[in-house]
């Protein structure tokens, strides 16, 4: 296994990190992100799997945040595999964050198809009136597998959460979607999981929320399937067909997911 690590420590500013392995390579890839107080940054990591030859490639990133106070960062990542079908790509990364008073991480997180299986965690914990934002969305297709954990501990009074969960499950692609948030004082917490089913496409969601505090407010909600027939019907006898309404409301959705930001 090939491994690198990089420590950044920004003030503000864009900070860049792409890592395109090639087929027959297990690498192992730390970046740590210390962000100074007031600062405002943005960080964009683009992770692409290939393989020419059909061997495997396996693309393991370990990411930690450690935001001060006041400070905001906009962090967007996308993943991708290339390649013939028959060399397997995987990307497995861990996420790490810490966040201190007044502080907000922005997550925006994209999958846009080839990879054969990602493990994705992350994990983070929240001063008083500190705030994270996850934007995720994946595309699974073919015999994919992809496993999302989430786990966010509020620490701090005020402190904030919002996860959410975009994906499409098609071929005989599997899904796992697991949050777990935890409110240990006044806070508010809200996970989101709407994932859209084709073919043989399954998914599986599993929130969980503990709250530790009278005055912790927790939400969890969930929408997995098809466009629903009672919708499409309604939608005809306004004089609307199936394909407005797959592009109106659905369709948002799988573009957000394809296209490129």
């Amino acid at each position: 296994m090939n491994s690198a690590v990089r420590s950044i420590s920004v003030k503000t500013g864009n900070v860049r990190a792409a890592v395109p392995p090639h087929g027959g390579v297990d690498d192992l890839v730390y970046n740590d992100f210390y962000v100074g107080a007031g600062a405002d940054v943005t960080i964009i990591a683009g992770c692409g799997v290939h393989t020419g030859s059909g061997e495997t490639a396996r693309h393991n990133g370990i990411h930690s945040f450690f935001l001060e106070k006041g400070a905001h960062v906009l962090y967007k990542e996308r993943h991708m595999g290339t390649g013939p079908e028959n060399g397997k790509k995987h990307i497995d990364s861990v996420t790490d964050a810490v966040l201190l008073e007044d502080s907000f991480l922005e997550i925006d997180t994209k999958q846009i198809g080839g990879v054969d299986s990602t493990l994705r965690k992350t994990t983070a914990r929240l001063a008083a009136r500190a705030r994270l934002t996850v934007h995720e969305r994946i595309l699974t297709e073919k015999e994919e597998t992809a496993k999302t954990c989430f786990t966010v501990s509020m620490d701090g009074e005020d402190s904030a959460v919002d996860l959410i969960s975009r994906s499409v499950a098609k071929g005989a692609s599997r899904q796992e979607y697991h949050s777990r948030i935890m409110g240990n004082c006044r806070c508010s917490g809200h996970s989101e999981c709407d994932a859209i089913l084709a073919d043989r496409g399954m998914v599986n969601a599993a929130p969980e929320l503990f709250a530790g505090c009278m005055d912790a407010a927790l939400i969890h909600e969930a929408a997995i399937g098809k466009i629903a027939g009672e919708q499409i019907i309604k939608l005809r006898t306004l004089g609307l067909t199936e394909m407005y309404f797959i592009c109106r409301y659905r369709i948002p959705i799988c573009r957000s997911i394809l296209l490129p930001a």
